[in-house]
């Protein structure tokens, strides 16, 4: 093998680094100026990297991840991190179904992780910090409403930019085109 090919495929791809920034951004905003909000704020890219890289490659990002959100938490450190992974553990078999060029089934996918993580982030709560409240409204929220904002969230936060981006680079090749004649 050459260099090249012995080099992670999440460090070849420059629309996941995007997608990492994008989403880091998101939780330190998110952490610092709405922490009553409780978005999934690395679930697209998790979704990204689970359309886009390998089994291994998507389970390294989501404890990279998981830890990152750890330091920005009041749970007990490491909970976010074996949640996101055992998440992306159950979530990468269904990366097959969707197509990695749709933005709406990479916000579907979205939806589908944020749908399987709140189960596994309240069993892992359940069995190392048992101060955590349960009840019905909380549920609901949780399981029904949550995986629909954090599609939106996909859409809007990392979607929206990328095809605005691509947009705006055809504009500018067309515009370049009539100038020069």
């Amino acid at each position: 093998k050459t260099r090249v090919e012995n080099v992670p495929s999440i460090l070849k791809e420059p629309v996941l680094w995007i997608a990492f920034v994008l989403c880091s951004t998101m939780i330190v905003l998110q952490s610092a100026l709405f922490p009553a909000i409780g978005l999934l704020s690395y679930a697209p890219f998790l979704a990204l990297t689970c359309m886009r890289s390998s089994y291994l490659t998507a389970l390294w990002a989501a404890a990279l991840t998981g830890l990152l959100a750890d330091l920005l938490s009041a749970d007990p450190f490491g909970i976010f991190a074996l949640s996101l992974t055992l998440t992306t553990a159950a979530a990468y078999r269904f990366r097959n179904r969707f197509f990695q060029g749709e933005a709406l089934q990479l916000c579907i996918f979205t939806g589908i992780i944020s749908f399987l993580f709140t189960p596994m982030h309240v069993l892992i709560l359940f069995l190392f910090d048992r101060r955590a409240p349960f009840s019905g409204k909380w549920s609901f929220l949780d399981f029904f409403t949550m995986p629909l904002i954090d599609a939106a969230y996909a859409f809007l936060w990392l979607v929206g930019p990328l095809l605005l981006f691509e947009w705006a680079q055809r504009q500018w090749k067309h515009w370049m085109i009539r100038r020069n004649g």
